[in-house]
């Protein structure tokens, strides 16, 4: 019977509930993260105690995958928070009051320079990152060297601005995630707060995400975003008075061009009658939750990659013809 208490009392102090910053009560056992979080159960019971504390006292959900617990065997436990994350509550502090960044030069010698302001600081934040200090690299099998993983060999410009920004936000803002590492694997979409974005989004004539990141725009006519009109910030838009006209036939999704897909997007939108902007919100935030759609418009599946356009239409699930 003893031994049977000392159990229950483990359990219950191995144990958390808080609400996390959008008001959802989260609860949070030892369990759950052995099970469904570590990405290895051979987590101690020191390193979830950690972790449940940590998620408790920054408020962090990490079934939205707004934090991790990397784990392997022989090896203490990471505790990543999400890159967009760490960004959201950076913008959402009252005295956030935007960002640059800037990238040059060429790998090995690439630089990126994150520069955050305070509206309560005299000085802003300025962290240059070497290419060479941030790459993250994996083993290759065959040739027995070092190579950059996928992402830093197809988007290094794009990694690397990450880095910086994420150390710079860190250290300007030190509560919003503690001491937690940040990932900045996950791909998100163009920073709106960024300074340097808005101002060369102003009459570019180049493709500006591939200037800027190295990451090509999905379509050629991206140099002007569309502008918001008054009427349309006091409305709910209609997503039908920027539909495409729908096509003849549905298209194969292995052979679809990104038109046809976005042509069976708003199809779909039709049938099931998705028509405002809040509920597309609400959809997006289904499909991609570790990503902020507070400010999107109705352009927002027009620059979307195909790959993720495709994962709105499987999570619709629209039934097959």
């Amino acid at each position: 019977m003893e031994l049977q208490g000392q159990q229950l009392q483990k359990s219950k102090e191995l144990a958390v509930s808080y609400s996390d910053e959008k008001g959802q009560e989260i609860k949070l056992t030892e369990d759950d993260v052995i099970k469904y979080i570590s990405t290895d159960e051979s987590v101690t019971e020191k390193e979830v105690f950690t972790f449940l504390n940590m998620c408790k006292y920054l408020r962090l959900n990490p079934f939205l995958k707004e934090i991790y617990l990397i784990k392997y065997k022989d090896s203490p436990a990471t505790f990543v928070i999400s890159y967009q994350t760490l960004l959201q509550r950076a913008e959402e502090n009252k005295n956030f009051d935007g960002y640059e960044t800037e990238v040059k030069g060429e790998i090995p010698n690439m630089t990126a320079t994150a520069t955050v302001y305070r509206k309560d600081r005299s000085y802003p934040v300025k962290i240059t990152v070497n290419y060479s200090e941030a790459v993250k690299t994996i083993m290759d099998r065959k040739t027995g060297e070092l190579r950059p993983v996928t992402m830093w060999k197809n988007m290094p410009e794009w990694m690397l601005r990450k880095v910086a920004l994420a150390r710079a936000l860190k250290e300007a803002f030190p509560n919003a995630v503690g001491n937690a590492e940040v990932s900045v694997s996950e791909i998100v979409d163009i920073d709106t707060m960024d300074k340097t974005v808005i101002e060369q989004r102003k009459n570019y004539k180049g493709d500006v995400n591939k200037d800027l990141y190295g990451i090509p725009s999905e379509t050629k006519d991206e140099a002007k975003p569309e502008v918001e009109k008054p009427e349309e910030a006091k409305t709910e838009p209609n997503l039908e008075e920027a539909k495409p006209e729908e096509p003849k036939t549905e298209p194969n999704p292995k052979e679809a061009k990104p038109e046809e897909v976005k042509d069976k997007l708003y199809k779909i939108f039709k049938e099931k009658k998705i028509d405002t902007m809040a509920k597309v919100k609400e959809i997006l935030k289904s499909v991609f939750p570790e990503e902020n759609w507070a400010n999107i418009k109705k352009d927002v599946f027009e620059n979307m990659p195909e790959e993720k356009i495709q994962q709105v239409i499987e999570h619709l699930k629209l039934p097959k013809e």
